[in-house]
């Protein structure tokens, strides 16, 4: 009798050529805002997507939910293709995938009471009866550490952090499986930060979810990625666990974005590898071959004219590749 190697369990979302493009209005410019964009993700596991603002990090969320409609490519979730699912399906699809928003008082209806606010998607979906969806009202918000009274409140009543709980709250009210989160913690103050990633941290162990989360901000990032994905002029260049891209940088982007942050105690060593220089180059002007290049200390000629490809170059914990596009490295 021969024994055989485990089998892994299929990954919660599968994400395969994915790609974005806006055409400018009444002109033929073409936007490509996400462009071939691929990445798995296992059930209960958090991926921090990092890069600087316009890099198509926020579009890339969007397009995971299908709130807008992809140019091309594949997004399984549970298995089942979302870009094909007609209205209603996908309807009740989105009952297992939510999102948060980086402004939470923008995100939420200044004329609803918070009670209405986090009943409507249990409307929606014809869920309990009105007792029913009171109490489970109640419960959410003392989920994410407000009073139940909170209900008859309005969104203007509330600081910003207590705003992002509720979005969280309304985000957790149909039991999802995968919450995409877009800077949930950018426009709050740094303590008010960590409460709200320490919230999300004990509802990912709480209820098994499982995270996309979106941010400019490497530190929080690092604090609650458990695989890191590193997004340049709408492409992942990099991507792996957490602890392997940031002890071990491989993408020149990678090392400048992390050499750029703040180290308060000069005692310490800052991280290997020049600082970011130079700007995004203009979204309907993409540099030929590698898109970094202009920006790059390393850039050759074959950087100037060939696009790099993906390369695995080493397997982490967990079976997760560090991969690279980098000539640097293939």
């Amino acid at each position: 009798m021969t024994s055989s190697a485990p089998t892994r369990a299929a990954p919660l979302l599968e994400v395969t050529d994915l790609a974005k493009r806006f055409t400018l209005k009444g002109t033929r410019t073409v936007l490509r805002a996400v462009d071939g964009v691929s990445f798995t993700l296992a059930r209960g596991d958090t991926l921090g997507i990092v890069g600087e603002s316009g890099c198509g990090k926020s579009t890339l969320g969007r397009l995971l939910l299908r709130l807008i409609e992809p140019t091309e490519g594949s997004v399984r979730f549970m298995g089942r293709e979302v870009t094909l699912l007609p209205a209603e399906p996908l309807r009740q699809m989105r009952r297992h995938m939510q999102m948060v928003f980086q402004d939470p008082l923008a995100s939420l209806d200044p004329r609803l009471r918070i009670g209405a606010l986090l009943e409507e998607p249990l409307v929606i979906h014809g869920i309990g009866t009105p007792a029913e969806r009171r109490a489970a009202v109640a419960e959410l918000l003392t989920t994410v550490g407000l009073p139940a009274d909170a209900a008859q409140r309005f969104p203007h009543e509330f600081s910003g952090g207590q705003r992002q709980r509720i979005c969280i709250a309304r985000a957790l009210a149909l039991s999802p499986e995968l919450i995409v989160a877009d800077e949930p913690v950018s426009a709050l103050d740094v303590s008010i930060q960590s409460q709200i990633l320490n919230l999300l941290g004990d509802l990912k162990r709480s209820r098994g979810l499982t995270y996309v989360f979106i941010s400019h901000n490497l530190a929080v990032v690092k604090y609650v990625s458990d695989v890191v994905a590193v997004m340049y002029l709408g492409r992942i260049v990099e991507t792996g666990r957490a602890e392997d891209v940031f002890a071990r940088p491989l993408h020149p982007y990678t090392q400048a974005l992390l050499a750029a942050i703040p180290e308060p105690d000069p005692t310490r060593a800052r991280a290997a590898g020049p600082a970011l220089s130079g700007e995004l180059p203009a979204p309907d002007r993409m540099p030929d071959g590698c898109r970094f290049h202009p920006r790059c200390p390393h850039a050759t000629d074959r950087c100037r004219t060939e696009a790099p490809r993906p390369v695995s170059v080493a397997r982490g914990d967990a079976g997760v590749a560090h991969v690279v596009e980098c000539h640097l490295h293939g």
